[in-house]
C-alpha cells in the first residue's frame, strides 16, 4: 500500500508470511482428572508451572495430576491437557454492594473458576473505599483458597470489578441485580460510605464422577489437537469400572490414533487389573483385537509408586500408573536424538519403586503377551525396557513414532500443494517436497543404507498415475526402509479433486 502526502510518499510493505509451525513428535495430550480447570476443553501449557497455573497442584482423586508431574521430571516440555469430569457445580458466595457506590450491580455472585469443590472453604475478602474528593470508588481483593498460592488484587476501579478479576486464576464475578444509586447520590444527605470490609466464604461446589459420554467426548477434543504425538490417560481405569466402556474409550483412542497415523497412546493397566495374571488376560481380552488399532498403542507394566507430599508421613509414596512418566522419556529422546529413537533403557525420576514388583517368571510372561516392562536394575534404579507397540507385525515403537514424524512432515510441505492443478508440475512438487523431507531423515540416520536410493523411493508418475486414470486425484507413493531393526513403511499420498491430502498407510 502507497499513501503520498504533499512532500512524503510512505510505501507500506506487507508483513512477511508466517513461518510454518516447527514440526514435533515430543508434545503429549493428557485426558483424565484435574484439580480444578476447565472441563472438556483442551489447554495447551508449558512446564509444571504452566499446567499449575490452570489446573492446579497435586489432588487425592486425580491420578492424572500425579502422571503430569512425572511427565514434567522426566524431561517433558509442552503438553495439552482436557480434564474429564462430570457435571459438578462451583462453590460460590454472594456479595451484597446495594448501600455501597460506584458498582454497575447491586449484588454479585463471587464463583470459583471451574466446578468442583477444591475450592471449598475459600476466603475472599474485599476492601472497598470511596473518597469522596475523587469519586474513585475503588477496592482491593484477597483470594485464599485451600491448597492455592494466594492472589492479591488492588486499586480496582469498582465499576471494572467483574472485568478485572477476570484475570484470576480461582474466581469470577457475576453481576446478580440491578445498578447501584451511583456515587453521585449520595448528595447533601451526607459524606458517602468511605470504608467496607466483606468477608466471603465458598461453598456449596460438588464433584461428580464422569461418565463414558464425558470421556469420549474428551478424546474427540484432543484429537484435534495437530500438536499432540503421545497420548496418555492414566484416570480412565480408575474412572470407568465396567470393561465394556472402558472397551469403547480406547477403541475411540485407538482408531483415532490409526486413521491420523500421527500419534502414539501410551495405555495404562487398570489399577483392579494389576496382579501379573490379570493383566494378562486384560492385554488378550479387553483390548482392540485391530492389529491397525493395535500398532497405534504401546503398554507399560507395572505401575509406579511415588513420593507423594499430600500423603504425609503415614502414606509417603502413592501408586500411580506409568504413562506420564514414560511419555516424559519419549519426548525428552525425541528432542535429543529424533523420534525414531526407541525409549528403552532410561532411568525413571520421580519414581522410587514398582507397584507390584515381578518375579522372573512373572517378567517373561509379560514380556510375551506383548507388554513393555519397567524393571528395576540395581544400581542403575528403575528403568523403561522395551519398546514395542501391541501389533507383533508392526513391533517397534521406534518404527511407529518415526512414522508419525514422516506423516508430519509429508503434510508440513505437500498441504500447501493441494490446490494445483493436477499435472507433471504438480507431481514434481510432490517428489520434491516428499523427498526433502526423507532426505533429512537420512542424514539424521533415521534410515537404512549408505546412500539415499537405497533407504527411500518416490514415485508419483505414470506409473501410479496411468492415463486414462481419475483425473481428480494424483497418487505418490512412499517407501522407506528404517534403520534395523525396524520394519519397512509403505505411505500412499492422495490429493483428490476436493483439494484434500489424505496420507494412508499400505
Amino acid at each position: 500500500m502507497t499513501v503520498e502526502l504533499p512532500g512524503l510518499t510512505v510505501q507500506v510493505a506487507a508483513p512477511p508470511a508466517a513461518l510454518p509451525p516447527p514440526l514435533r513428535t515430543d508434545v503429549a495430550g493428557f485426558l483424565g482428572a484435574t484439580r480444578r480447570g476447565p472441563v472438556g476443553t483442551p489447554v495447551r501449557v508449558e512446564g509444571l508451572t504452566g499446567y499449575r497455573d490452570v489446573f492446579g497442584d497435586l489432588d487425592p482423586g486425580a491420578l492424572t495430576s500425579y502422571a503430569i508431574q512425572g511427565y514434567f521430571a522426566n524431561g517433558g516440555d509442552l503438553a495439552w491437557v482436557v480434564r474429564v469430569a462430570g457435571a459438578g457445580t462451583p462453590c460460590a458466595a454472594r456479595w451484597d454492594v446495594a448501600d455501597l457506590a460506584g458498582f454497575s450491580a447491586s449484588a454479585y455472585d463471587v464463583v470459583a473458576s471451574s466446578p468442583g469443590s477444591w475450592a471449598e472453604g475459600g476466603q475472599v475478602t474485599i476492601w472497598y473505599r470511596f473518597d469522596s474528593l475523587n469519586s474513585k470508588p475503588e477496592v482491593d481483593v484477597r483470594v485464599a483458597v485451600p491448597g492455592e498460592p494466594v492472589e492479591t488484587f488492588t486499586r480496582i476501579p469498582a465499576a471494572q470489578v467483574a472485568e478485572q478479576l477476570a484475570a484470576s486464576r480461582l474466581i469470577q464475578l457475576v453481576p446478580a441485580g440491578g445498578a447501584t444509586a451511583g456515587p453521585a447520590a449520595a448528595g447533601p444527605a451526607g459524606p458517602p460510605r468511605r470504608y467496607s470490609v466483606s468477608e466471603l466464604v465458598l461453598t456449596g461446589g460438588t464433584d461428580a464422577a464422569p461418565d463414558v459420554s464425558d470421556y469420549l467426548a474428551a478424546v474427540d477434543a484432543l484429537a484435534d489437537q495437530p500438536e499432540v504425538a503421545i497420548v496418555a490417560a492414566p484416570d480412565l481405569g480408575g474412572h470407568l469400572t465396567d470393561d465394556g466402556q472402558r472397551q469403547d474409550v480406547v477403541s475411540e483412542l485407538l482408531s483415532t490414533a490409526a486413521d491420523r497415523l500421527d500419534r502414539l497412546v501410551l495405555l495404562d493397566v487398570p489399577a483392579d487389573r494389576a496382579a501379573p495374571a490379570d493383566a494378562l488376560i486384560w492385554t488378550k481380552t479387553m483390548l482392540p483385537m485391530d492389529p491397525v488399532q493395535r500398532r497405534a498403542a504401546a503398554v507399560y507394566y507395572p505401575g509406579l509408586l511415588v513420593p507423594d507430599q499430600l500423603g504425609g508421613l503415614t502414606a509417603p509414596l502413592r501408586a500411580i500408573p506409568p504413562s506420564g512418566h514414560v511419555a516424559g522419556v519419549i519426548s525428552q529422546l525425541d528432542r535429543d536424538l529424533g523420534a525414531y529413537y526407541t525409549p528403552a533403557n532410561v532411568v525413571l525420576e520421580e519414581a522410587v519403586d514398582l507397584d507390584p514388583p515381578l518375579t522372573g517368571p512373572e517378567q517373561e510372561a509379560v514380556f510375551g503377551a506383548g507388554l513393555n516392562l519397567l524393571r528395576c536394575a540395581p544400581g542403575r534404579g528403575l528403568q523403561v525396557w522395551g519398546g514395542r507397540t501391541l501389533d507383533p507385525g508392526h513391533l517397534y515403537v521406534a518404527h511407529r513414532r518415526l512414522l508419525h514424524r514422516l506423516v508430519r512432515a509429508v503434510h508440513q510441505v505437500a498441504d500447501p500443494l493441494v490446490f494445483d492443478v493436477n499435472g507433471p508440475e504438480l507431481r514434481l512438487s510432490l517428489v520434491r517436497a516428499v523427498t526433502s523431507v526423507l532426505l533429512a531423515a537420512f542424514r539424521a540416520g533415521a534410515l537404512a543404507g549408505s546412500r539415499p536410493q537405497d533407504s527411500f523411493q518416490v514415485v508419483c508418475d505414470d506409473t501410479n498415475n496411468p492415463p486414462g486414470a481419475d483425473p481428480g486425484q494424483v497418487v505418490c507413493d512412499i517407501a522407506v526402509a528404517p534403520a534395523v531393526p525396524m520394519e519397512f513403511i509403505h505411505l500412499r499420498l492422495l490429493v483428490s479433486q476436493q483439494s484434500q491430502l489424505e496420507v494412508t498407510e499400505t
